[in-house]
């Protein structure tokens, strides 16, 4: 972009209203990289070593939130020393780098009027992306082949384990939980696999059998929820080829 001798700016209006908005987003969003990189906040699948014997713990520090925070902060640095310089002008607000952006947004026209503030808009909104990936990434896409499943089905595990398994097996069978399963027992709709067991073993159930039920006995839903039929089906339909894979 070339410098406009009309208003004198190098951003045009629509631009500095977008990086403004972008600008007001970047506090909150750094308080929440902060938790990131704390380790209060959780970057990716839970731990399910729950019972292991070691003392083994995820550190509560997160390398990679701590990079991008880094970046979110050093773009924000480097365009508030460019605007000091070139507009000779004094920084005395917080380094922090919600301060940055508080500053970069009351100084929006100071940024507009320094040379190579084209560039800033995109760079800044790269480091704020980043940054959202790692408070808010996004879910992942768990495909299962019918093979899998079937296999999955024939397994004998404890009601622990089943949920566990569970979200393993895609979105549609997330919210076979502990709770969900216990209902399901308590209820009569599924019964653990004949002993002898010692006295404190877990039950273990057909994994399958389990799944089954879950179809079967429907959970209470929003009335009129097409959203909730659709996921309905779609269960029953992955569950028809994974019967049809084992009787295979």
């Amino acid at each position: 972009m070339q410098y406009d001798e009309s208003d004198h700016l190098y951003l045009r209006t629509d631009a500095l209203r977008d990086l403004v908005a972008l600008l007001r987003e970047i506090p909150e969003l750094a308080a929440d990289l902060e938790d990131a990189v704390a380790g209060r906040a959780r970057l990716g699948d839970p731990n399910y070593r729950l019972h292991s014997r070691t003392s083994d713990q995820p550190l509560p520090f997160s390398p990679k939130a701590a990079a991008v925070r880094d970046r979110l902060h050093a773009v924000l640095v480097s365009w508030v020393r460019l605007i000091c310089e070139q507009r000779a002008l004094d920084y005395s607000g917080p380094t922090s780098t919600a301060g940055l952006a508080r500053w970069l947004e009351r100084n929006i026209i100071a940024l507009a009027l320094t040379e190579g503030a084209e560039t800033a808009p995109d760079e800044i909104r790269s480091a704020a992306e980043a940054a959202e990936q790692i408070v808010c990434p996004p879910p992942q896409r768990i495909t299962v082949d019918a093979a899998g499943l079937a296999a999955a089905r024939r397994a004998r595990l404890n009601i622990s384990g089943i949920a566990t398994l569970a979200k393993e097996l895609g979105e549609e069978f997330h919210n076979v939980t502990v709770r969900r399963l216990q209902t399901l027992r308590d209820a009569g709709r599924i019964r653990p696999v004949p002993g002898p067991w010692a006295i404190d073993w877990p039950e273990l159930y057909v994994v399958g059998e389990v799944l089954d039920a879950h179809l079967a006995y429907p959970t209470r839903q929003r009335r009129g929820s097409k959203k909730s039929v659709a996921q309905s089906h779609s269960r029953e339909s992955v569950l028809v080829k994974a019967n049809s894979a084992t009787r295979a």
